[in-house]
């Protein structure tokens, strides 16, 4: 009952912004006067994703930072929604929103996010206290004060003072120019070298391949789809929970590809349990499978819509395709920055069954051709992310003391 009266309230005062604005000026002005009195300490906090995982570029920042010497003494803080859930190597976790988070947070040197750590409230970074903010893809969906249909709250959110003290992550000029935008950034806060959680992407054995592919039960005689379709956050309940089912039949997928293929489902957070999906030979649900690069690494073949999945999948050259079956819906309610069907190296399919044919037919030797160019495109810094990111940390570092 609790929870439902929680969600209940965190609803309603996403759709009154006015209220919602203040509620963050009060907490913001606390906060800022307390960072002035608490003293910042060797202490890194991470956060991914609100809380919800262990995992992205916070982490693979973290796995950094516990193999370099210079941080050898440092704190490590992992700040989730649900602390038990998740089993850390190395540090402590705290659970976000609560006081003890907010001691954390605005007692760390440093930050690590990739969707705004301290929560939207926009404390001061009094104390020198670095910020790394590599967000979590790059947008093919238009985002923040961009959306056809956001709030006035958010459109002038960032309107202010440009910051140069947050380090953010590029994939290339085109995600850069739209950040440093939305985000009211400066050009030169921007390191061009992708998103930490991608360099894994390049150093998966065959062996660890197959070690994937047996956990997921998947035939050596078959291939396998990821299908990753994004969620339509304008379709929800007033419980704020998405209804969104996309329109397929899976009894027509199994028909055309099971005899070649294994379909591995990784639907967003928000859309997984309206799916409904029960495993079977063909298909097998790994929404709550823990880390996404692994289902990329054993995918031969990729299917998405909107979602920035096409600009990591592509470092790994394999073919692409668009089920985008509300394409003028979508682009209508969200917006989106790229031309789909001019930029996709693949077909942009509305329909199904042109979909599933295109599957059958395809040219592999061309798909990975047009997938290499869409990855030196996209994505032609990927590989040495984390490096980058460190070693800025540890030159600003430096820099404070």
């Amino acid at each position: 009952m609790f929870k439902n009266i929680k969600r209940r309230l965190l609803v309603y005062l996403k759709r009154h912004p006015h209220i919602l604005a203040c509620c963050w000026k009060i907490i913001r002005g606390i906060g800022n006067v307390c960072t002035i009195f608490i003293p910042k300490q060797k202490k890194v906090i991470f956060n991914s994703f609100g809380g919800r995982k262990f995992d992205d570029s916070p982490k693979a920042i973290y796995d950094e930072l516990r193999n370099r010497g210079e941080f050898k003494k440092w704190d490590f803080v992992w700040a989730f929604t649900e602390p038990g859930k998740h089993e850390i190597p190395e540090g402590r976790k705290v659970k976000i929103d609560t006081l003890k988070f907010f001691y954390e947070l605005l007692s760390s040197r440093v930050w690590v996010g990739n969707s705004g750590i301290d929560r939207g409230i926009g404390f001061s970074k009094y104390g020198k206290i670095i910020e790394v903010d590599t967000w979590h893809g790059t947008p093919l969906k238009k985002i923040g004060g961009d959306e056809n249909k956001t709030s006035m709250l958010v459109k002038k959110k960032n309107r202010g003072k440009l910051d140069s003290e947050t380090i953010r992550c590029a994939q290339s000029e085109y995600d850069r120019m739209i950040f440093e935008r939305i985000f009211h950034a400066t050009e030169d806060s921007f390191l061009m070298c992708d998103l930490p959680r991608n360099d894994g992407l390049l150093r998966y054995t065959e062996k660890e391949r197959e070690d994937i592919r047996s956990r997921l039960k998947i035939p050596e005689d078959k291939s396998i789809i990821l299908y990753a379709p994004t969620y339509r956050e304008y379709l929800v309940n007033r419980m704020g929970k998405t209804f969104l089912t996309p329109p397929i039949s899976l009894k027509k997928w199994k028909d055309m590809l099971c005899s070649d293929y294994v379909l591995l489902v990784r639907a967003h957070y928000a859309v997984s349990e309206a799916m409904g999906i029960k495993d079977d030979e063909f298909v097998r649900d790994v929404s709550e499978y823990p880390y996404l690069n692994d289902l990329y690494a054993v995918s031969d073949v990729l299917i998405s819509d909107y979602s920035s999945v096409y600009i990591d999948y592509s470092i790994l050259e394999r073919p692409m395709f668009c089920f985008a079956y509300d394409l003028e819906e979508y682009e209508s309610e969200r917006g989106l920055y790229m031309d789909l069907k001019k930029e996709l190296p693949c077909t942009v399919h509305e329909k199904e069954d042109s979909l599933l044919e295109d599957i059958v037919h395809m040219d592999y030797d061309k798909c990975v051709k047009k997938s290499r160019a869409f990855h030196l495109k996209y994505a032609p810094y990927a590989g040495n992310s984390c490096n980058a990111v460190v070693d800025e940390m540890i030159k600003r570092l430096k820099r404070y003391q």
